[in-house]
């Protein structure tokens, strides 16, 4: 009998539904920010755009990084990805379905001509006018960077 009167709880704990925190980030749906990079219509400069982002820790992002452009170009930006923790960055063809899922940690992201990839983070420390910029040889020079705040 002591037998049952221990299982009797434990099934009821079993059987509830799944209880989450009230702050549980994946439940949560993110804020999306859309950053594009491309040529100017005179080929001789490149940009990111928005040039300036402003972020909030503890609040979850969809960081939507569109390649406009016939050529590849990068994403980094050292400073600014090691205040923020990646849940995850998806790679899916234009029709929508999932080519790849990476999750850990990010040092650069290279999208490809006229691709996108979608970064998901939360932001988990706080810094002003980080840097945001396409690595590849001669495109900063270019014009392509830009400036992060977490507040």
């Amino acid at each position: 009998m002591r037998q049952l009167a221990f299982l009797l709880p434990l099934s009821a704990i079993l059987l509830s539904a799944p209880v989450y925190a009230k702050g549980d980030l994946s439940r949560v749906k993110p804020t999306e920010i859309v950053i594009e990079m491309g040529r100017t219509p005179s080929g001789k400069n490149m940009y990111l755009k928005p040039k300036h982002i402003d972020l909030e820790t503890g609040k979850a992002y969809k960081i939507v990084l569109r390649n406009v452009d016939e050529e590849k170009h990068e994403f980094a930006g050292h400073e600014f990805i090691e205040k923020v923790f990646t849940r995850k960055v998806e790679i899916s063809e234009p029709s929508g379905n999932l080519i790849a899922e990476i999750k850990g940690s990010i040092r650069e992201i290279e999208i490809g001509p006229k691709r996108e990839a979608t970064w998901f983070i939360v932001p988990v420390q706080t810094g002003e006018n980080l840097e945001m910029v396409c690595e590849i040889e001669g495109h900063k020079e270019a014009g392509m960077v830009g400036t992060v705040t977490i507040r």
